[in-house]
């Protein structure tokens, strides 16, 4: 199989830029990694202190993890607080939108309940709705981005009370020079495939071409590409912001949404092709 077979792959991940170049060449890519955020830590001084008077008046009935970078900030900054945290904590159903939080609070000696796939903020609402009654209270953890409103209103309306916790928050890249030679690409049709694993990755690109005066440029560019997402959470973000996607990733990892693309993407690409032909 000739996997990618030389097509111009375009990746707009942070954190793991050198993996994810090094799985597109080893398919047969030419990789154009861009990397589009960063992750900025907030200062957690005053969530921490009303966690912690909510939690020693046992008025926290539930926490919510939605990712794992974000878990493993919050709880390493409580424990620094007081150690005896988390054997408070032992006795708080945690829930998690998938494996990474439920790993990282598993460092922490917690257990969590995993919500169903696919995993989204959907499946995390309906378990707490269901778990949880009126007047009771649920802390959120929350991850690069804000959690959807609807979220917020949807147990709101059952009379669930909510605190939010901001752990961290994704800003531009500091050198955003990749970022911008990747919209500009994409404006001139260069990339043949792009590969998302995360929905912020894609906000940013397209807040990126809005500030260089090419958003519909780019959505337009976007639009001729075969887009392949790793996950539903993924997905859906992108769907939010208008964007197709082709393919998704299952199971959600890096090498699968890698191989994946490699193996069906070109011949979506060839189809397509086949019919403007």
């Amino acid at each position: 199989m000739d996997w990618f077979a030389g097509l111009n792959v375009l990746s707009l991940e942070s954190r793991r830029s050198e993996e994810m170049e090094t799985l597109i060449r080893k398919y047969g890519g030419a990789p154009q990694v861009a990397p589009s955020m960063r992750e900025v830590k907030l200062d957690l001084t005053a969530p921490l202190a009303q966690f912690e008077r909510d939690l020693l008046a046992g008025d926290i009935h539930a926490v919510a993890c939605l990712t794992g970078v974000g878990t493993r900030m919050f709880l390493k900054e409580l424990a620094a607080r007081d150690p005896r945290h988390l054997e408070t904590l032992q006795a708080v159903p945690f829930v998690s939108r998938g494996n990474k939080p439920a790993q990282a609070l598993k460092t922490f000696g917690l257990s969590s309940t995993q919500v169903a796939k696919p995993s989204t903020w959907h499946e995390v609402t309906e378990h707490l709705l269901s778990t949880l009654t009126r007047g009771q209270h649920a802390v959120i953890l929350e991850y690069g981005e804000a959690i959807p409103g609807a979220m917020l209103r949807e147990l709101g309306y059952a009379g669930i009370r909510v605190t939010s916790v901001p752990v961290y928050r994704c800003a531009f890249p500091q050198d955003p020079t990749l970022l911008a030679r990747a919209v500009r690409d994409v404006v001139l049709g260069g990339p043949d495939i792009l590969l998302l694993s995360s929905g912020t990755q894609i906000l940013h690109f397209l807040k990126y071409a809005e500030k260089l005066g090419l958003l519909e440029e780019a959505r337009a560019g976007l639009n001729r590409l075969v887009v392949v997402s790793i996950g539903p959470a993924c997905s859906e973000a992108a769907a939010d912001l208008g964007l197709r996607i082709d393919l998704e990733a299952n199971p959600h990892k890096m090498g699968i949404l890698v191989r994946m693309a490699a193996e069906h993407a070109p011949g979506i690409i060839a189809g397509r092709l086949g019919r403007v032909g």
